[in-house]
């Protein structure tokens, strides 16, 4: 009997054994699926990291966005973002899931960002540390994860590891640590991250608008202080073309320069920066911006203080800003700082939107003679027409010093250009003045006067006569001016002529400036002849008359071989013989004869 159940007992255990080994083969495999799952999941972290420590610190390198396209590989999807540095990232997309949340939070005590972790959606974000315990900034180190003995750990060199005691998830897919990517503004790319920190990067179409749209309204700030000055321009219409473009109408005006005035009859300013100049109660013009859809102006303010259009010798200068993912407008002058744009109440303006030159609010076309522009204050301004270049002025100096109660002839040269529509030339200076308008002066600033100025050459070009029925000019005048007496003479400013072309409402002024000089009358050396020995030296002094001469004393030998001279009058003894040396100034010298014997 006991015989017969063995084989029984034996099949049966085989039979127990072998569904036994079929069960664990299973868990086996479901554990390699769960292994496999959890690595893939800490590789798409990592890389998620990664990810984002490119983006931060493109934001703090003021790096821009030039494209965004979606990419997707197996069961993964997402966004390749390009920057125009030539660097490319990956944003991963992914399947809801509990697991570490990687991120950064902006610290306003450090002005930068630093990494953050905190576990699923709804856990709380604690700033991650490194092995000293101290705050990582986001630009400075990448973090990695890994899962081991069953729970997240972290680090930021590969050495040291962080543990959290949050316990590792059963292998399903968690998501990307991106909430959201908003591409909606063509200036700025929004990322959101799941623990709800935000923060932007602009794209380089931006970049490129706004450099662009501050080169025009900086081209425009000299010819609208030569329009509130009228001074030292030559500013006249050379065409005039109506336009109509977006709903907005207007003019384009044609400067004598070239330069184009865009004058716009209204424009949608809700998201603009309107750049304008207004008068204060002093009677000036100030430099001033509308921010947006503020319904006041405020005063443009540079080093704190108000900036006049008429006063100042150089123009401000407009720009942009990076700064962490914002741009902002700035004002520069001439060499000075680069100052960010701030409101009345200190805030950083903006650079959203456009920028708009606000000068004017209309322009009159209609009159054949002359366009007359409103500007935005309600100040009217005329610019002729009918002139294709301008008159301009330029001179050359015969010799740039003059001396104390001394008439000069023919000192100063002045070309004179101009171009009138005609149909036949002025054949006198007269009659061009009759036909132009045009009349020129001189007036001497400092000391001295003005005796006369006379046309000694006209010259007309017919050209363009007959084909665009206008005479071009160049006419040489000759200034005859007489300096000051020598009571009135300081030899540390100059003697300065201000010549003055006017026409119609317009003139021109040129300060030509001389030179102070008091000529050297005489020079005396302190001895005439001198002995040296080789390799001696000596120094000569010389005194030149009168004592505030303006000419310096130059030295020189006869042969250097046999003895030198400095500037300062040293003398060294080179080899045996005799030479000399001479100091001189102006058109006086002196001399000293010098022997040279052996020095044994």
């Amino acid at each position: 009997m006991k015989r017969k159940l063995i084989p029984f007992i034996l099949l049966t255990g085989a039979l127990l054994l072998g569904g036994c080994h079929e069960e664990i083969d299973n868990r086996i495999a479901q554990l390699k699926e769960d292994v496999s799952a959890l690595e893939q999941q800490v590789s798409n972290l990592n890389d998620n990291i990664a990810s984002l420590s490119g983006l931060v610190s493109a934001l703090e390198k003021n790096d821009h966005i030039t494209g965004i396209k979606p990419w997707s590989l197996l069961d993964m999807t997402g966004y390749q973002i390009s920057f125009s540095s030539g660097t490319t990232l990956r944003l991963q997309n992914g399947l809801d899931g509990v697991k570490p949340i990687v991120g950064v939070r902006y610290n306003e005590d450090y002005d930068a960002y630093y990494w953050t972790i905190q576990w699923g959606p709804n856990g709380k974000a604690v700033w991650m540390t490194d092995s000293s315990g101290r705050r990582v900034r986001a630009t400075s180190w990448t973090p990695q994860l890994k899962i081991e003995e069953g729970v997240w750990w972290y680090s930021f060199d590969g050495s040291y590891w962080n543990k959290t005691t949050w316990v590792a998830a059963q292998g399903q897919a968690g998501t990307a640590f991106f909430s959201s990517i908003d591409t909606s503004n063509p200036y700025y790319v929004t990322f959101l991250l799941t623990d709800n920190t935000r923060f932007q990067i602009p794209t380089q179409e931006a970049v490129d608008q706004f450099t662009k749209n501050c080169e025009e309204i900086n081209n425009l700030f000299k010819t609208y202080t030569d329009l509130i000055s009228q001074t030292d321009s030559s500013i006249f219409v050379q065409s005039v073309a109506e336009f109509k473009e977006d709903g907005v109408s207007g003019a384009r005006i044609t400067l004598g320069d070239g330069q184009v005035l865009t004058i716009r009859n209204g424009f949608d300013s809700r998201d603009s920066v309107l750049l304008s100049a207004k008068a204060y109660t002093d009677g000036k013009y100030y430099w001033a911006y509308r921010n947006r859809s503020e319904e006041e102006y405020q005063w443009l303010l540079y080093k704190g203080k108000m900036v006049c259009v008429s006063l100042e010798t150089i123009t401000p200068q407009i720009g942009i800003t990076d700064s962490l993912g914002v741009l902002y407008l700035t004002i520069t002058y001439g060499d000075g700082p680069t100052e960010i744009m701030c409101d009345a109440d200190g805030n950083p303006v903006p650079a959203t939107g456009r920028l708009v030159p606000d000068f004017f609010t209309s322009a009159d076309i209609s009159d054949p003679d002359c366009v007359v522009l409103t500007l935005s204050d309600g100040t009217i301004i005329r610019l002729p027409r009918g002139r294709v270049y301008t008159p301009s002025v330029t001179y050359s100096l015969r010799d740039e010093n003059v001396q104390a109660a001394t008439s000069y002839t023919y000192q100063l040269l002045l070309f004179v250009k101009d171009t009138l529509q005609q149909k036949a030339p002025c054949e006198t200076f007269e009659a061009y003045q009759e036909a132009s308008g045009t009349k020129l002066e001189a007036v001497a600033i400092d000391d001295g006067y003005v005796s006369s100025i006379e046309v000694v050459s006209m010259y007309s070009d017919t050209t363009h006569m007959t084909t665009h029925g206008y005479v071009s000019y160049d006419f040489i005048f000759d200034v005859r001016f007489t300096t000051g007496p020598m009571s009135q003479w300081n030899t540390a400013y100059p003697s300065r002529i201000a010549v003055f072309l006017s026409w119609q409402d317009k003139t021109i002024m040129k300060v030509v400036s001389f030179r102070r000089v008091i000529p050297a009358t005489a020079v005396a050396l302190s001895a005439a002849t001198l002995s040296l020995k080789v390799g001696a030296s000596s120094t000569l002094k010389a005194t030149v008359s009168p004592g505030g001469t303006t000419d310096t004393v130059t030295w020189r030998t006869s042969d250097a071989k046999i003895a030198t001279v400095t500037d300062g009058g040293v003398v060294k003894a080179v080899a045996p013989g005799t030479c000399t040396i001479t100091a001189t100034a102006g058109r006086h010298s002196a001399t000293c004869t010098v022997t040279v014997t052996p020095a044994t």
